[in-house]
């Protein structure tokens, strides 16, 4: 009887490698995906333990190789950005130059799910953050076609994702950019979902239609903003404010894989590496803005190659990896499970009417009640 792993993301890789098919992703009662085999039509043939990330060793994780803070030049893109414009300017240049671009975005029901852009319209709605797991559907196996095809491809996500496309396509690719974000951790869709279901009590029935957890009405940080649908009224606040948001930067929601991501450290997994450069008034005063500041790490040639393409769009300075992990904690180590909390978190999801579940399980503001 196979066994993948016992540190499984979801990333899926391991259900698309599978010569038999003999793999599908089921859902726990948190919500997050795991593989599932089916025995009766496995053959044992091993392919997915060997291509799980998560059995992988140093192979496929790079040094870094400079350091950058970086800034849009395009206001209007930067203002949607969530700190610098990072992936916005890789994007817009890959575009620009006919390659196709995935990246993680809500679909019609606010199921975030990665998606593939080939236009800049197409890409809007894969920009700023995301604060829930991706699913990563089968673009793995589209990307691999593309390539054969001789296309162009840049594919953002989380560490462990990049790392299972990497391990996926098996090969070097020089066009392929693999575009990691510094992840915190992943919530599931799950609890995403029940999160929306109570902002439309709260709002009468009216449902939530999209979603920003960086917009900067107020400047770089973390304030959001949600919209619903009756009048397609925009709603604003901040991370103290909100259960769902306040229980993601605690680190408490996240899946359990992530309390021992092996990611969280100074060599990454993407061609790229791009986050928040929190911190940089600190150490580069005069590059600090209010609009936002990314953190690029060029990792590899590939890495070096794409930005040299797109840097002309961008306000940069070069840094230091020291000074950037400093204020960028999951550059130095996993985010650390708070067993008081995380044991519980997810108890009763499904059992109880969801306004009774944040209050027992998250427990928010009142202020909350009055949005």
């Amino acid at each position: 009887m196979i066994k993948i792993t016992n540190f499984c993301t979801g990333c899926r890789v391991c259900e698309q490698v599978c010569p038999r098919h003999s793999i599908s992703m089921k859902m726990d009662k948190e919500g997050f995906s795991f593989a599932s085999v089916n025995q009766e039509t496995c053959v044992d043939c091993g392919l997915c333990a060997k291509k799980c990330p998560q059995n992988k060793s140093e192979s496929l994780v790079y040094q870094v190789k400079k350091t950058l803070a970086a800034r849009l030049k395009d206001e209007k893109t930067l203002y949607k950005s969530a700190s610098g414009g990072a992936f916005a300017g890789l994007a817009i240049a890959a575009i620009n130059a006919g390659w196709l671009v995935y990246g993680a975005a809500y679909d019609s029901k606010m199921v975030c799910r990665h998606t593939k852009a080939t236009s800049l319209k197409e890409l809007e709605p894969l920009l700023s953050s995301k604060y829930v797991q991706s699913d990563t559907g089968n673009t793995f196996s589209e990307v691999n076609q593309f390539l054969k095809e001789g296309k162009k491809v840049l594919y953002s996500g989380t560490p462990c994702q990049i790392s299972g496309l990497r391990s996926f396509i098996g090969r070097e690719e020089p066009n392929l950019l693999l575009v990691d974000i510094l992840c915190h951790g992943v919530p599931s869709p799950l609890i995403f979902a029940k999160y929306l279901e109570l902002l439309k009590k709260k709002h009468n029935g009216a449902n939530v239609t999209e979603f920003d957890f960086r917009d900067k009405r107020g400047g770089w940080g973390l304030g959001y903003k949600y919209k619903y649908k009756y009048k397609y009224k925009y709603k604003f606040g901040s991370c103290t404010d909100d259960p769902y948001y306040m229980y993601f930067l605690d680190g408490h929601i996240y899946r359990e894989s992530c309390y021992s991501c092996h990611y969280a450290q100074q060599k990454r997994s993407g061609d790229i590496t791009i986050a928040d450069y929190w911190g940089i008034e600190k150490f580069h005063p005069e590059f600090y803005s209010t609009k936002g500041v990314s953190l690029v790490l060029l990792n590899t040639e590939n890495g070096e190659n794409a930005w040299d393409k797109a840097k002309e769009s961008f306000d940069y300075i070069t840094s230091d990896l020291r000074f950037a992990s400093e204020n960028n904690y999951n550059l130095n180590a996993p985010t650390k499970r708070v067993d008081a909390v995380r044991d519980h978190v997810y108890g009763e999801i499904d059992d109880l009417p969801v306004e009774d579940y944040f209050k027992r399980h998250l427990p928010y503001k009142e202020s909350l009640a009055s949005i």
